[in-house]
C-alpha cells in the first residue's frame, strides 16, 4: 500500500484538476445585471449611498454563484444558452435567513385552530361572534368529536377582551371541548369538557416545565402555563389529517418566500412520524422555495433518567437533504412576558390588564421551567455530541441560569464551536451579554415585541424596564455575532423582515415614530441586514454556503424593489420583494418578460 500511495494521490489530484477545469469552463445558466448588487461581504461599498463600486452583474452556474463583478468580467461566462436577466434597476442581495420562527407549528395551528388574533379582528364582539359560530357548527354536526380550538387571544392589542377561565368558556358550551391559546403559545385556557378530555382533575400534578393552575380548593381553573401543560390538552384534540397539514405547509412556504426568505429555521420541531413524512414530501417538491433548518424541542432530563437519548437522536428528521435537516436542540428556560412567566428579577406590575392576561398572583417574578441540574446535564450531553443547543430565555433570572450552565459545561468540556444560542433575550443585562461573549454563546433577539407591545409593556407590565428590552447595540459592543427574529406565529401578522429591521434601527412602535424606547440600543441598517444574512448563516453553520453573494456559494438570492441602504429607516416596509432564488432556481414570484427580438429577459415587479 505504501508504494501505491503516491499513485493514488496523483489520481486524486488529476480528478480535482479535471473537475475544477470543468467548473471554470462551464458557461453560466443565468446572468443578472442592471441593478444594485449588495453582496454582504466585508469591503462591499454598495451600502455607501451610491458610491461607485464595480459590481454590475452576477453569474449563476447550476446551484452556485459563478462570478461577481463588472459586466465585462461576468459576461465572459455567457454562452449560447445563458439566460440574461435585466434587474430593472432593482436591488440584488443574498436571500434572507429567518433564524427563529415556526412554519411547522404555524401550519398546524392555522389548520387545527380558528384564528382570533389581531390580524383579523379588533374587538371582543367580533371574536365572540366567530367563537359562537364555530361552536354552533360543531353542535350541528352529530358525532363530530370536534373541538372549539382558537388561537391568537391577545388582550394587549385587543383591549376589551375579558379574563378567561373554564367557567367563562363553559358559557360558550359545557359539552363541546373548548381550547383557547394565547398569541405567544405560552398560555392557554380550557373549558371543563376539554379538561375532562385530558383527564385533568384536582389530583393532577403540573408537568415539569409547565403549570396547571388550581383554585383554593385545588380544582383546575382552566388556565395552563408553559408548553408541557398546554400540550397535555392540545394532544387530546383530533389529529391533523396529513393532506390538511400538507396544505398548511404550502401556505407557510409561500408566505416566507414572498417575504424574501430563502432559509427559515423552525425552533419547535416535535417529531411525529406521520407528519414528518408529509414534511419530507413537501420539501422534496420541485417548487419548494426554501431551505428549512430544524431545532428539535426536548425537555431537560437528568442523565440518570435519560433512557432513550444515548445518541441524542431519538426520532426526528436528521440530515434529510440540503433543503431539510435537523441543526440543533431546543430547550425552554422560562415563559413569556405576555403571561407573566418570563423569569425576571424585579416583579411585574400589577394592573387590570395583567389580571386579564392571566398573570400569576402578585408579586410575580415569572417561572424557571427547568431544574438547573437537569438543564446542565442536558446541555452537556448535546454539547459533547457536537450539537447546537438553543435555549429560550427572556428574563434576567433565566439568562443567569442558562449562562451558569454554559460556564459549567465549558469548565468540564472544551469549546468546540457548537454555536450554542440564547433566544429572545427580552431583559438580558449588559453584564449577561458580556458573559455570553466570553463564552462564545451567540444571541438571537426578539426585537419585534417593541413594534407591537412597547407602550403596553411600559404602562402595564414592566414600567421603564421596557427601555432596555433586547439591547442590540450591546451585543455589537461585545463582538457577538447576533441576529433578530420574529417568532411567527407567536408574533402578530405575517413574516415581515423589513418591519423587524425597522424596529431594530428605530426602536419605535408601529403607531408612534417619534418615541424610541431605549434609543441607545439602536443599530444601523447594515447591522440589521447582517443579522438576516451573514450572521444568521453563521449561527446555522452555513457561512460557507449561503448568507452572502460570493463565488462558490449557493445562489440563494432576493431581488428587492429598492436598495435598503438608500431608504429612510422609517420607510423600510415600503420595499417590496420582487423575486427569490434558491440553488439558482427562480421561485417565480415575479414576471420574467422577454424583450422582443432579443435574448434579453426583464425581471418585472410582481
Amino acid at each position: 500500500m505504501a508504494r501505491r500511495g503516491p499513485a493514488l494521490l496523483l489520481q486524486l489530484w488529476c480528478v480535482v484538476v479535471l473537475s475544477l477545469s470543468m467548473v471554470l469552463s462551464r458557461k453560466a445558466d443565468i446572468i443578472l445585471f442592471g441593478g444594485d448588487i449588495i453582496t454582504m461581504e466585508d469591503g462591499d461599498l454598495s451600502r455607501d449611498q451610491g458610491k461607485a463600486r464595480p459590481l454590475e452583474a452576477v453569474a449563476i452556474a447550476g446551484e452556485t454563484i459563478q462570478a461577481v463583478g463588472t459586466l465585462d468580467e461576468v459576461f465572459r461566462h455567457a454562452g449560447p444558452k445563458t439566460q440574461t436577466v435585466y434587474l430593472s434597476q432593482q436591488t440584488l442581495m443574498p436571500g434572507f435567513i429567518e433564524p427563529h420562527t415556526h412554519p411547522i407549528w404555524g401550519a398546524r395551528m392555522l389548520k387545527q385552530y380558528t384564528s382570533i388574533g389581531l390580524a383579523n379582528f379588533s374587538s371582543y364582539e367580533e371574536i365572540r361572534s366567530v367563537m359562537v359560530n364555530r361552536i354552533n357548527e360543531l353542535a350541528a354536526t352529530p358525532n363530530s368529536n370536534g373541538w372549539g380550538a382558537f388561537f391568537g387571544w391577545d388582550p394587549e392589542l385587543i383591549s376589551d377582551l375579558p379574563a378567561l377561565n373554564a367557567d367563562v368558556l363553559d358559557g360558550f358550551s359545557d359539552t363541546i371541548p373548548i381550547f383557547v391559546q394565547g398569541r405567544t403559545g405560552h398560555i392557554a385556557w380550557a373549558n371543563h369538557a376539554a379538561l375532562r378530555a385530558a383527564n385533568i382533575t384536582k389530583t393532577t400534578e403540573s408537568p415539569p416545565g409547565g403549570k396547571i393552575e388550581k383554585d383554593r380548593d385545588n380544582n383546575p381553573t382552566g388556565k395552563l402555563l408553559g408548553s408541557p401543560a398546554i400540550e397535555a390538552v392540545h394532544n387530546q384534540m383530533p389529529p391533523l389529517e396529513p393532506h390538511t397539514f400538507a396544505r398548511g405547509l404550502e401556505d407557510q412556504w409561500r408566505s416566507y418566500a414572498s417575504a424574501g426568505f430563502t432559509t427559515v429555521t423552525e425552533l419547535y420541531h416535535q417529531p411525529d412520524p406521520g407528519l414528518d413524512e408529509v414534511l419530507r414530501r413537501s420539501t422534496d417538491a420541485d417548487d419548494f422555495p426554501l431551505r428549512l433548518a430544524l431545532y428539535k424541542y426536548v425537555q431537560a432530563v437528568r442523565d440518570v433518567d435519560c433512557t432513550d437519548c444515548a445518541d441524542g437522536d431519538a426520532g426526528g428528521i436528521g440530515e434529510y437533504s440540503s433543503r431539510l435537516w435537523e441543526t440543533g436542540i431546543k430547550l425552554i428556560a422560562d415563559g413569556s412576558p405576555h403571561s407573566g412567566t418570563a423569569a425576571i428579577r424585579e416583579p411585574y406590575l400589577y394592573t387590570p390588564l395583567t389580571e386579564t392576561l392571566g398573570f400569576p398572583d402578585p408579586p410575580g417574578y415569572g417561572i424557571l421551567n427547568l431544574e438547573t441540574r437537569a438543564l446542565f446535564e442536558t446541555v452537556r450531553r448535546y454539547h459533547r455530541q457536537g450539537k447546537k443547543v438553543s435555549i429560550h430565555a427572556h428574563g434576567e433570572r433565566a439568562n443567569d441560569q442558562v449562562l451558569n450552565v454554559h460556564e459549567q459545561v465549558l469548565s468540564e468540556l472544551p469549546y468546540q464551536d457548537n454555536r450554542h444560542r440564547i433566544d429572545h433575550l427580552g431583559l438580558i443585562t449588559e453584564e449577561q451579554i458580556e458573559r455570553a461573549g466570553k463564552l462564545n454563546v451567540t444571541l438571537s433577539f426578539f426585537i419585534d415585541h417593541l413594534r407591537f407591545y412597547a407602550k403596553v409593556y411600559k404602562t402595564n407590565i414592566f414600567g421603564d424596564r421596557v427601555n432596555r428590552w433586547t439591547p442590540l447595540s450591546l451585543a455589537t459592543k461585545n463582538n457577538i455575532t447576533w441576529t433578530i427574529h420574529q417568532d411567527i406565529p407567536a408574533s402578530p401578522g405575517d413574516p415581515t423582515p423589513f418591519a423587524n429591521m425597522k424596529t431594530a434601527i428605530t426602536r419605535c412602535t408601529r403607531d408612534d415614530p417619534t418615541t424610541p424606547y431605549g434609543p441607545e440600543y439602536r443599530v444601523s441598517i447594515h447591522e440589521a441586514l447582517k443579522s438576516y444574512t451573514v450572521n444568521a448563516a453563521w449561527q446555522l453553520h452555513l457561512e460557507d454556503k449561503v448568507g452572502s453573494i460570493q463565488v462558490g456559494k449557493k445562489a440563494d438570492l432576493v431581488v428587492l424593489s429598492e436598495n435598503p441602504y438608500r431608504v429612510d429607516p422609517f420607510d423600510l416596509e415600503r420595499i417590496r420583494i420582487v423575486e427569490t432564488f434558491v440553488d439558482g432556481r427562480r421561485n417565480k414570484l415575479a414576471r420574467l418578460k422577454t424583450v422582443k427580438g432579443t435574448d434579453l429577459h426583464v425581471l418585472d415587479s410582481p
